[in-house]
């Protein structure tokens, strides 16, 4: 999978250790504690220009919805746990 999103190893190693924290602790939430993950929708990202959005996201689903963040997600929204292939940014 990672391989063809054109991410780093060191990328890949961050996808495969977010995956297996969300399995063993279950999704963060999006606020902004600790446990969180400093989500916000895409009316409050200044970085959307950049390309800097959920919908670039390897954890983003369609159905507008995170692998690893609970709740919806705004396709133009973001947290601080993005990983976004090189060819989306």
């Amino acid at each position: 999978m990672a391989n063809q999103l054109n991410l780093s190893e060191r990328e890949m190693d961050q996808v495969q250790a977010y995956y297996e924290i969300a399995g063993a602790y279950g999704p963060w939430g999006q606020g902004p504690y600790g446990e969180g993950a400093h989500y916000f929708d895409g009316d409050n990202n200044p970085f959307i220009e950049e390309g800097l959005i959920c919908g670039n996201c390897v954890f983003y689903l369609p159905s507008g919805r995170c692998q690893i963040v609970e709740g919806d997600i705004d396709y133009e929204g973001l947290c601080k746990l993005w990983i976004i292939p090189e060819l989306e940014i």
